[in-house]
């Protein structure tokens, strides 16, 4: 804590008068704030909120007293949003995926840039919130000349898109509280500004008949994507997963594949075991690579997008992303009577809330649901004489 404080009136030689503050802060050296005042009076005053800041949150209530959000945003993007620093599997500082939220943090810099932290109220991110999400989304493309651009496009803002853009928003605000630049964090003071009730959520499972078209386009120079899209279906690995995997975390003998903590999201081992076409492939890739343990089991250094995307153009599959594979994964996990619990520990999830978004019954599992209903209410209502109850009669 800040210490040694004492406040002084000045009246400079232009006749203005100045309220003066001086202390030694933490680092020891000696510091000196100065505010201008309309009179004493207020310059009093203006001296009882500084030493009582000092007072409260210390040297660096007072930093935060006149920083703004771009300055904020410029020392938490130095300081959070870095690459991920691991001490053996664990990380320890930084992001794996942090280019992201710097992207997020650009667009709320353009907004709230040269207002002070704090001036920010939940009332400016209700505002921010109802713009985000008129505004057209933008893309970047080259121009004749090779430049890039930014057009904008008929698309309309997800929801989901201006959630993660607040959700940004909140980790720095509240990174500026446990600095003690601000005293509270505005999205604690209303109403939920994050919904993910409201977000779009995606519920494409691939059928089996699609299941095959597209394992019947991935052929020829396609045909790397064969055994990678086996393995999402039958593990509901991430695609993330799948493409870091070496060979040194799959057990042939045993038909198991271990997810280390430090290629999983959520930086938790677990091992899932192979179906038989699983085991089939991964032997086939074993036979044909260099027997390394470091070497990439998919051989896959870049991306799948434009391989992906053209062999469900040749499957005729629309609306379906790589990431539905794993919706599709834990979709039959279900349906064929695994436990839930069971499905968390192979897809790695840790909350039932985010597991069961992607849990999304198909056309078939409705009806099925329906008949199951149906011929219970059979069994349970005889020819005559009413309905049974359970417990005896009423």
């Amino acid at each position: 804590m800040a210490k040694e404080r004492r406040g002084s009136i000045r009246t400079r030689k232009d006749g203005s008068i100045w309220a003066r503050v001086t202390y030694v802060g933490n680092d020891g050296k000696r510091h000196e704030l100065q505010r201008r005042a309309e009179n004493r009076t207020q310059a009093r005053f203006i001296i009882k909120g500084l030493l009582a800041e000092l007072q409260e949150r210390g040297d660096r209530g007072l930093d935060g007293q006149r920083m703004t959000f771009k300055e904020l945003a410029a020392y938490y993007k130095e300081h959070k949003l870095i690459p991920a620093e691991y001490h053996g599997e664990r990380k320890v500082a930084g992001l794996r995926a942090y280019k992201t939220p710097q992207g997020f943090l650009e667009v709320l810099v353009g907004c709230f840039g040269g207002k002070r932290i704090r001036d920010i109220t939940h009332a400016d991110l209700e505002s921010f919130k109802r713009a985000r999400l008129k505004q057209p989304v933008t893309r970047k493309v080259k121009n004749k000349a090779g430049e890039w651009v930014i057009i904008k496009t008929d698309k309309v803002r997800a929801i989901a898109s201006v959630n993660r853009e607040l959700e940004t928003m909140r980790a720095v605000m509240g990174f500026a509280k446990r600095q003690r630049w601000i005293s509270d964090n505005p999205f604690s003071e209303g109403q939920p500004l994050i919904s993910k009730a409201d977000e779009n959520r995606r519920e494409r499972v691939l059928t089996f008949a699609e299941e095959q078209r597209l394992l019947e386009a991935c052929a020829n120079q396609r045909a790397h994507l064969k055994p990678l899209v086996i393995t999402a279906l039958d593990t509901g690995m991430r695609r993330g997963e799948l493409l870091k995997l070496r060979w040194r975390e799959v057990d042939l003998e045993t038909e198991t594949i271990t997810v280390t903590a430090l290629n999983s999201k959520t930086a938790r081992a677990r091992t899932i075991a192979m179906t038989p076409r699983v085991a089939d492939e991964l032997n086939r890739l074993w036979k044909q690579s260099p027997k390394d343990p470091k070497v990439l089991v998919f051989g896959i250094v870049d991306t799948v997008k434009r391989s992906w995307g053209s062999a469900c153009e040749k499957a005729k599959i629309t609306e379906i992303r790589f990431h539905d594979l794993r919706h599709t994964a834990l979709t039959r996990m279900i349906q064929a009577g695994i436990l839930p619990l069971e499905v968390m520990k192979i897809s790695g999830h840790t909350q039932m809330t985010t597991f069961t978004r992607y849990i999304n019954p198909t056309g078939e599992a409705v009806q099925q649901a329906a008949r199951r209903l149906a011929a219970f209410h059979a069994a349970s209502i005889p020819d005559k004489g009413g309905p049974k109850v359970l417990g005896g009669d009423l």
